[in-house]
This record gives C-alpha cells, sequence and structure tokens, in this order.
C-alpha cells in the first residue's frame, strides 16, 4: 500500500465529478444550521483501505448515533457516494516543553511571554521571510491560537523559545515580537489559524529532524506527509481530503471561546464555534506512526517526502465512542499557499 500511495501525484488524480462537487457545495450551504455538524469535505469513503480513487461527500458530526432526520433527508435527495462520520475538531494545545535551541530552528517549542507558565505554548513550524514589507524581514510561523490567540495580544508582543521549564523561564528566551495572524476573530468564518513574529536572533532556516524546506507543494489526497512537532516529534501521516480544489476541500468547525460570540449566518443565532475553510484532514500513516499529532503540536509545518511545504497543522480530529479522549489519529492543517497569502510570507526564500 506505501508503495501504491507514495507514486500518487495531483495531475494523475481521478477528480470529483462535478455533480459531487455541486452537491458539497449545496450541503455545505445548508448543515451547519445544525447542532452538532463539524465539518463536510470530499475525501477517501474508507480511511482503512485508503484508495484514493474511492470518493465520498464526508459529513462529520459530533454523535453519529444523534443525526438529525433534517440532515439524512438532504443526503438523500442526491444519488452520490455520501457518509457521515462521527469526528470532531479542536485546536492542539499545550503540553510541556523546555528544550531550548539556538540557533533557532522549526519544529520547536514557541510560547508567547506574556503567557508564560499560563496556557497557549505550542511549535515553531518553519523560518520564512515576509513579502509584504518594505524589506524582507525573517519570521517564525505557528498557529493564532499558540501566539495570539486571545483579546489581549498586540503587535509586538514578545516570543519567547522555549516556554518555562519547571524552573521558570530561560535565560534569553525571547526571540521575537508578534507581527501578524489570520484568524476569523470577530467573524464566523475564515481561511486559517495561523500567526508570525519577528526572529530577532540568529536562526536556521530548517526544521529539526527534516532539514530545509525545497519548496511548495499543493496536498492531493493519498500524499506522503510528515511533520516535526514539540509534542510527538516526528510523525508520518496520509492525506485523506480531495483536495484538486477549493470546493473539495473541507470545511470545519472549532471552538473559539476567548473571543465574543459571532452570529451563525446559517442558523442566525449566535454562537462561538468558527468555520475555517479550505482544508485537509490528515490519517496517521500506521503502524510507523499511531497518532499524528497531539496537544502542544499546533503550528507545525507539514511537508511531503520531497520536503516541500504542504501545509499548517493547526487542529486535532477526535473520535469518542466512550466518552475518553486520547491523542489524535486525525489532524487538520491549512494550505501552505493559503498560510502564505494570508500572512504575506514565503517559506522556500534563504533566510
Amino acid at each position: 500500500m506505501k508503495l501504491f500511495l507514495a507514486g500518487i501525484q495531483r495531475e494523475g488524480d481521478m477528480p470529483a465529478s462535478p455533480e459531487m462537487i455541486a452537491v458539497k457545495e449545496f450541503l455545505e450551504s445548508q448543515i451547519f444550521a445544525f447542532d452538532g455538524v463539524t465539518g463536510i469535505d470530499i475525501g477517501m469513503r474508507d480511511e482503512e483501505s485508503l484508495d484514493p480513487e474511492d470518493l465520498a461527500i464526508r459529513i462529520f458530526v459530533q454523535d453519529a448515533s444523534e443525526i438529525s432526520p433534517e440532515i439524512n433527508g438532504l443526503i438523500a435527495q442526491f444519488p452520490v457516494p455520501s457518509i457521515i462520520l462521527q469526528r470532531r475538531f479542536e485546536p492542539i494545545a499545550t503540553l510541556p516543553d523546555t528544550e531550548p535551541h539556538r540557533p533557532v530552528i522549526g519544529g520547536t517549542s514557541i510560547q508567547a511571554a506574556r503567557l508564560a507558565n499560563m496556557v497557549a505554548a505550542g511549535t515553531l513550524g518553519a523560518i520564512g521571510q515576509t513579502t509584504a514589507t518594505p524589506f524582507p524581514l525573517t519570521v517564525g510561523l505557528s498557529n493564532h491560537h499558540v501566539l495570539a490567540f486571545d483579546s489581549n495580544r498586540s503587535f509586538g508582543q514578545e516570543m519567547i523559545q522555549p516556554e518555562p521549564g519547571v524552573l521558570g523561564r530561560w535565560p534569553n528566551d525571547v526571540i521575537g515580537r508578534l507581527v501578524n495572524w489570520a484568524y476569523p476573530e470577530l467573524v464566523f468564518s475564515g481561511l486559517a489559524d495561523a500567526a508570525i513574529c519577528t526572529i530577532e536572533i540568529d536562526s536556521l532556516a530548517e526544521i529539526l529532524e527534516l532539514g530545509a524546506i525545497t519548496g511548495r507543494a499543493s496536498e492531493s489526497r493519498g500524499m506522503l506527509v510528515r511533520k516535526r512537532g514539540r509534542t510527538t516529534g516526528l510523525t508520518f501521516g496520509i492525506v485523506t481530503t480531495d483536495s484538486t480544489s477549493a470546493s473539495t476541500r473541507g470545511t470545519y468547525m472549532v471552538r473559539c471561546e476567548r473571543f465574543p460570540a459571532v452570529n451563525n449566518p446559517f442558523s442566525n443565532q449566535p454562537t462561538v464555534w468558527r468555520q475555517l475553510t479550505n482544508q485537509f484532514q490528515i490519517k496517521a500513516d500506521f503502524p510507523q506512526t499511531i497518532f499524528f499529532s497531539d496537544k502542544g503540536d499546533s503550528g507545525s509545518a507539514v511537508l511531503d517526502s520531497d520536503n516541500r511545504a504542504v501545509g499548517l497543522l493547526h487542529g486535532s480530529a477526535y473520535v469518542e465512542n466512550d466518552g475518553s479522549v486520547g491523542p489524535a489519529t486525525f489532524a487538520i492543517a491549512t494550505p501552505i499557499d493559503v498560510v502564505e497569502q494570508q500572512l504575506g510570507i514565503t517559506l522556500t526564500a534563504t533566510v
């Protein structure tokens, strides 16, 4: 199976049919009015056999045992493959990491200094450069919910690497300052959970255990990917979402309780959930990887087997059957081209 998947290229993929895309777009305009719906995409129908040509519209819900009859009614109108999967998506939060890295390098821990010993530590995914400033600035890439996740954040706040250990902060731990972010803080829908800070000390444009980013690639179903995060280290995964166009990528719901509730335009009700569109899902490549990510891996850069940047990891997807939740088998990421456009950066320039 791995040999088969490794040879898959975007141009060789059997794309979703126009009928399937049209149905997905229609359902996407309707299903988020119902409580308990957590996402929709077009992807592999059977994530165990991992046949990239067997596609279905995939609707994700918090509890598959309590599906609204209206949802079943909507799906039943259309003669295209569709399935309902129990899965919820959450930002990947915090676990301890106290390893300093000098020069600063991707795949290591990072935290906002004002949140030291509190919350929101994550991964410094990669080192890049700005493209929308008068002259290029060296920057570190992570998630909004790591660097700028609450209403008290502001431009210029100090970022530290590593996060504090059991004895407190490390000497000379400030590596830069918050300069930009992308997230639907005060609106219902957005394209990314991403943020950057300046890197003001010596840095290396590489990712720990992976090396330098060699270019940029679009994710495709069946693509073998990997990431290096501060909690689970180097892990391997397989893209399961059809991403031949923005219309077939995923739309997923995540909780955002640190900003005011906003109006859900589908139900016309206030909500603390936010909708992230144009995303993709990754499944752990078992048996070499049991869990693709865990708490603290937020902000990891997702690379393909040629070390090309593919996406920015920001969330885990959990399946709850008995009320317990462990490390996530699935993860969600934003395509790297979207991240670069939203933040005005490039990860492929020489730093």
